[in-house]
This record gives C-alpha cells, sequence and structure tokens, in this order.
C-alpha cells in the first residue's frame, strides 16, 4: 500500500469534517436500564472533505490524485487544520518509548504553553486530540496528554507533527469521488475517507 501524495494546493472549502469512532461495548439492563460500558481501547476517525470550487488545473490534479489512490488501494495525508496550530519553526519528537494516553515530547520552545487542550497533532501517522495545554519546561520538554489511547509503542525519537497536522486515510470501497468528471470536480465536491492504519 502507497501513500499518494494529497493535492497542493488542498482547495478545502474550511476544514475537514471529523467523527471519531470510539471502540466500545454497552451491555444495558433490560431489567433496571442501568448499563455496563467497556472501553476497548482504540478509536479511528471518518472525515468528510469538502473543496470550494476550483481551476481546471486544479481538478485536473484532483482527477490524477483519485486514479493513483485506487479508492481502498491506497493511501493519503488529510490536512485536518486550515490554518497552522502555532507561528513556530521547531520539530517536536518523541522522548523515549511512549504509549498509553500520554507521551513524554521534546523540541518545544522552552517554557511556554504552545498548543492548548482540544487542538490535535499527528505521532507518525495516528491523529490524536490533546487532552491539556503543553506547556514546555525549561528544557523544551513537555508530556502530551490524549483522550484515546495511542494505538501501539511510539519509538523514541518519532516525529510529531504540531503546526499543520494531518490524517492517514483511505477512501472507502466504491468511492463515488472516483467516478467525478472534470466539470464536477471544478464545480467543488465533498468524499469521505477513513482512517487508514
Amino acid at each position: 500500500m502507497a501513500i499518494i501524495p494529497y493535492p497542493s494546493p488542498a482547495r478545502h472549502d474550511g476544514e475537514p469534517l471529523l467523527q471519531p469512532i470510539v471502540a466500545a461495548q454497552t451491555n444495558p439492563s433490560e431489567l433496571t436500564g442501568s448499563r455496563q460500558t467497556v472501553d476497548l481501547g482504540y478509536s479511528w476517525w471518518l472525515a468528510t472533505v469538502t473543496t470550494a470550487r476550483m481551476s481546471r488545473e486544479d481538478a485536473r490534479r484532483w482527477r490524477l490524485f483519485f486514479g493513483r489512490v485506487r479508492g481502498p488501494v491506497n493511501s493519503f495525508r488529510i490536512p485536518v487544520t486550515g490554518d497552522d496550530q502555532h507561528a513556530g519553526t521547531f520539530t517536536v519528537r518523541a522522548q523515549g518509548v511512549g504509549s498509553g494516553y500520554s507521551l513524554v515530547t521534546d523540541g518545544w520552545p522552552v517554557s511556554a504553553t504552545t498548543l492548548l487542550a482540544g487542538d490535535r497533532v499527528t505521532v507518525g501517522d495516528q491523529l490524536m486530540v490533546l487532552d491539556a495545554d503543553v506547556t514546555a519546561n525549561a528544557s523544551g520538554v513537555a508530556t502530551l496528554q490524549f483522550h484515546e489511547s495511542l494505538r501501539g509503542a511510539v519509538a523514541d525519537n518519532t516525529v510529531i507533527t504540531t503546526k499543520r497536522p494531518h490524517l492517514l486515510a483511505s477512501l472507502p470501497k466504491d468511492a463515488p469521488a472516483l467516478g467525478l468528471g472534470l466539470a464536477r470536480l471544478q464545480e467543488g465536491f465533498s468524499f469521505e475517507a477513513m482512517e487508514a492504519y
């Protein structure tokens, strides 16, 4: 499975609509209505991307992109923010091996709060939502707290995308976007995607 470059410029009409799918199992009591819920520990994202009207040249890029993606066969990285989340030029990396609901990182501006709870980061290729503000210490080290658990161990020095996070995604089987003609692409269109991992 290849990762196909996303069309640039993306020509999104706002940010993609992201829907987290939480893996959980709930069993309600038929007698009392009380429930027991088990958090299965993983979740994934569904996305709806909408584009604005575009030039014929940009529409050709999208047609080429959909042809290369080949439906669910290949994946691509969807930018999930319309603007940069911060103005810095630093590179954040995992400090040591990490897993679970938090990750120690370094490379942040020293003694500064750079991202806020609710902002997103991409760890490797997993899109994560921050559960707390990110404030680095005097050495530029900060612990990231997440709503959901990382899917596996994150290796030391893994790059954390903080400025313009992305979602690694693929198209669903028989995605309608594959059949859009050039004129329809120029008008602006929407397509569904799901996290690929």
